[in-house]
């Protein structure tokens, strides 16, 4: 499908509008006139709004998270170092009441 734009099709014969210019959204033909796309009669600034809701959005590209780097061989000796201890059970007795 070709590139959408507004084109103003006639004027408004609304009494409260009266003559205000009429537009409406579609695809311009080789030969000059156009395949209308929306039919409904706009104002300028609605159609406008019309065309950026129905344009398709340009999405930037996004950042790569960055690289985890390798652990060093220092790094591997230090966690071999680590021993994780227990907590030995308390081998205190009870008294009894």
């Amino acid at each position: 499908m070709s590139k959408l734009e507004i084109f103003q099709n006639g004027t408004s014969l609304h009494p409260d509008t009266m003559g205000d210019p009429v537009f409406q959204i579609g695809s311009k033909n080789e030969d000059g006139s156009y395949a209308v796309v929306v039919f409904e009669g706009m104002t300028e600034s609605q159609a406008k709004a019309k065309l950026a809701e129905m344009q398709p959005v340009k999405s930037k590209p996004k950042a790569e998270a960055p690289k985890k780097k390798a652990p060093t061989k220092d790094a591997e000796k230090a966690k071999a170092k680590k021993k994780t201890t227990k907590k030995k059970a308390s081998t205190k007795k009870k008294k009894k009441r």
